[in-house]
């Protein structure tokens, strides 16, 4: 890839599971990642698994160990739309 081709991304989280237990908590979700390079339709697209771990503080809660696993991956290839002449 070139260093010159700007990537951008969106990510979806979903299935958040927080499972709290006094001052540490457990976290978990899902998360959808679409890589894009600019003015394209996404190029590749990914699954994650997050697992984290958090903590209340005296400011408030904070992450203290983040896990992320990769669950699937795809790359995407640009569709061909059929012309009226193809379908002949």
């Amino acid at each position: 890839m070139s260093t010159d081709t700007p990537i951008a991304d969106r990510i979806a989280i979903t299935d958040l599971l927080v499972d709290i237990d006094g001052d540490q908590a457990a976290v978990s979700a899902n998360s959808l990642v679409y890589y894009y390079r600019a003015g394209q339709a996404p190029h590749y697209t990914g699954g994650l698994r997050l697992a984290d771990t958090a903590v209340r503080t005296s400011a408030g809660w904070r992450f203290r160990e983040q896990r992320i696993t990769p669950a699937w991956t795809r790359e995407n290839r640009p569709s061909i739309e059929p012309t009226y002449d193809a379908l002949r």
